[in-house]
């Protein structure tokens, strides 16, 4: 018998964590499971439709939270928090992978952002990180540093 292949979506801005993504997605592949997102679409009122079947669709639903909140959704919040919210009310299993700040600055400083992209001071993007944390159902992992 054959193990059951997992599609799991990762959910992420992109420009601030390639590399990181990167990472996560060749440790989905080599782990035997599938990799489902959106970083090869531009964010948009006409991705939602498949957005939405994608996290449907998948088995689970892994969030990257680095530097940037993202792209708005019509709604106000970014498509990584509105993509969060339906992973939410679907029920689906949920993982949360959110580098501190000193991690963030670490970035900032070696140049692989720039200061611009660093919106952790965005009051919304705080109010969605302490969603993250406050969530019981969520299993999150506080990273302080990226290892390769």
């Amino acid at each position: 018998m054959m193990d059951r292949k997992l599609q799991i979506f990762i959910s992420s801005t992109y420009t601030d964590l390639k590399e990181e993504r990167q990472q996560v997605v060749e440790a989905v592949l080599n782990a035997g499971h599938i990799p489902a997102g959106m970083e090869l679409f531009k964010a948009g009122a006409s991705q939602e439709a498949t957005i939405e079947r994608w996290i449907e669709e998948s088995d689970i639903y892994l969030l990257m939270v680095g530097a940037r909140y993202g792209s708005l959704h019509e709604s106000g919040i970014s498509y990584t928090e509105w993509e969060y919210n339906l992973a939410e009310k679907l029920n689906k299993p949920m993982f949360s992978l959110v580098f501190q700040d000193e991690y963030i600055e670490e970035r900032v400083i070696s140049r692989i952002i720039t200061s611009k992209e660093n919106e952790r001071s965005n009051p919304i993007f705080k109010s969605f990180i302490q969603k993250l944390s406050s969530n019981p159902t969520i299993s999150g992992t506080w990273c302080n540093r990226y290892v390769h």
